[in-house]
């Protein structure tokens, strides 16, 4: 049982460093239901990688402790008594510590390569959310209307063409933020979001294209497949929503 107990406590370790990767992606889709359970389940596991092993190292460290105040006492009462002999003595040699298994260092550096690379897969696949099948309660998926063809979108207003005015505000109150929308598709959704910053307008939101409710992690990653309102149309924060996908997945404008 000495042997298998410390590739056992990897596995607890390889699986706690798991659920507490969900906890963090839990927290990032605000879902606390889930938070908690997952960080109760990490909380465990951690503590069966390595509660084992902090209680010995603290251990080891008492014990220390304690055997240098015992040989001080003892060294001090031998030379009250006129023991220089036994006062003075050489300190025992210090207990072998044990050494590490090579096995298990592999092991370890196994599990962390493995869990490191779900970890950036899965955020590089956006966040899937938790649930299958369910589509974010803020996001309406946009429909293709043909096979890589997204519904078009009108041209950006030339020189000659009247531009909307701003709705009046009244006097005495703070101007809402407002903008004229700019025409962001295809572009991939951080430079997207920054032209709408440009615009005037500092919040846009976005959402997954195709249904699945992944979140937009890394915005570089994602391609603006549709933009709502049209361009020209006049926008606050909060207005602009950008339907996306992935770059590589149909309809990503290549």
């Amino acid at each position: 049982m000495n042997i298998i107990r410390p590739y056992l406590r990897v596995v607890a370790g390889f699986f706690a460093g798991m659920f507490t990767w969900l906890a963090i992606v839990s927290l990032i889709q605000l879902d606390i239901g889930l938070l908690v359970f997952v960080l109760l389940f990490a909380a465990g596991l951690w503590y069966l990688a390595v509660g084992r092993l902090i209680r010995d190292h603290f251990a080891r460290i008492k014990a220390d402790k304690d055997a240098l105040a015992a040989r001080a006492q003892a060294g001090h009462e031998a030379f009250l008594a006129g023991d220089t002999d036994a006062a003075f003595a050489a300190p025992p040699e210090p207990p072998a510590r044990k050494p590490i298994r090579k096995g298990v260092v592999a092991a370890s550096l196994v599990a962390a390569a493995l869990l490191l690379i779900g970890i950036i897969g899965d955020i590089s696949n956006g966040l899937d959310s938790t649930s299958s099948g369910t589509t974010s309660s803020t996001a309406a998926t946009a429909v293709p209307t043909a096979p890589g063809v997204w519904p078009p979108v009108p041209a950006e207003p030339g020189p000659n063409t009247q531009q909307p005015a701003l709705p009046p505000v009244a006097a005495g109150s703070a101007a809402p933020a407002q903008a004229l929308m700019p025409n962001v598709m295809c572009m991939n959704l951080q430079t997207a979001q920054d032209t709408i910053q440009e615009a005037g307008v500092f919040y846009s939101r976005s959402q997954d294209a195709t249904g699945k409710g992944r979140m937009q992690v890394s915005d570089r990653n994602w391609v603006v497949v549709g933009q709502s309102p049209a361009p020209g149309t006049s926008i606050g924060d909060g207005d602009a929503m950008l339907s996306v996908v992935k770059h590589g997945e149909p309809g990503d404008c290549s």
